[in-house]
């Protein structure tokens, strides 16, 4: 009763300021891949009850090269404890920067960096990424712009997600909110997120249970607070877009989609997904 009495205010919200996003005036693609040096270049990756799946640098290095073929990209990784890599040489050979992070805030030490180097270009599309995507690899890119191109009511897409606030003692809590192994955003939106928060979410913290709460999932938050809509890539190719309180705007439809995180019951654990 609390989300929709919320969901209802904040629509009225919606239908009063419509918040769109601000235009793109520089086309090339930032896109930053973070990881931590002790990591090989192909991995296994398991996480609770989601079925093991192979991810690595390699494998993100692959995809953004590729999607450079057919598209403008500056493809940037941000590397903590960067003295434990043993494979910095291919690394820079298939980035056009490589930049050394300290290894509090994880993930997002590495996007804090990058959007302390961003932050005062022209608007463009900016990739936020680590290293634990799925190895598959799929044509996704140009879907995805399109798609923000024709929602600038999008602050963020994303292609996982989950539900629920995990650490916390409220029980069955309702927190939708983004995975942060990808995120496609822009510098604008990001610019907006750090002037509310007071700095870029999750900087700093080396808990890994807060940096989830106050990294990714304050992340997401921020964004629906500053009236932008969240999208999810479901792994069928369809989108999934929903704004405060994990309603469809305008609407005052429930949430349709699996409760908790969408990587349990997913046949392919943590993949970008191309819009079908």
């Amino acid at each position: 009763m609390r989300n929709l009495i919320l969901n209802r205010i904040s629509n009225n919200i919606y239908q009063r300021h419509n918040k769109q996003r601000k235009d793109i005036q520089n086309r090339c693609i930032l896109v930053n891949i973070h990881e931590w040096g002790g990591y090989p270049l192909e991995r296994n990756k398991t996480v609770s009850n989601i079925p093991q799946f192979e991810c690595g640098l390699k494998y993100q290095l692959q995809r953004f090269n590729n999607a450079k073929k057919k598209n403008p990209l500056f493809i940037n990784v941000t590397i903590s404890d960067i003295e434990k890599c043993s494979d910095i040489e291919y690394i820079k050979s298939k980035a056009d920067n490589v930049d050394p992070v300290r290894n509090e805030g994880m993930d997002f030490s590495g996007y804090s960096s990058f959007y302390e180097k961003i932050k005062d270009k022209e608007n463009s599309y900016v990739i936020l990424s680590n290293t634990s995507v799925n190895a598959i690899q799929e044509d996704f890119l140009e879907n995805h712009i399109q798609y923000m191109e024709e929602h600038p009511e999008v602050g963020m897409l994303g292609v996982s997600y989950c539900t629920k606030i995990i650490q916390t003692f409220v029980r069955n809590n309702f927190t939708p909110h983004l995975q942060s192994f990808y995120i496609l955003t822009t510098i604008d939106v990001l610019r907006e997120v750090v002037e509310l928060n007071g700095k870029f979410p999750g900087d700093g913290i080396d808990h890994k249970l807060l940096l989830i709460r106050n990294g990714e999932i304050r992340l997401s938050t921020l964004v629906l607070r500053l009236n932008y809509k969240l999208a999810i890539v479901q792994e069928n190719g369809e989108v999934y877009q929903f704004g405060r309180n994990g309603f469809m705007d305008n609407s005052f439809n429930a949430w349709k989609l699996y409760f908790g995180d969408i990587r349990v019951i997913s046949k392919i654990p943590n993949r970008i997904n191309p819009i079908l």
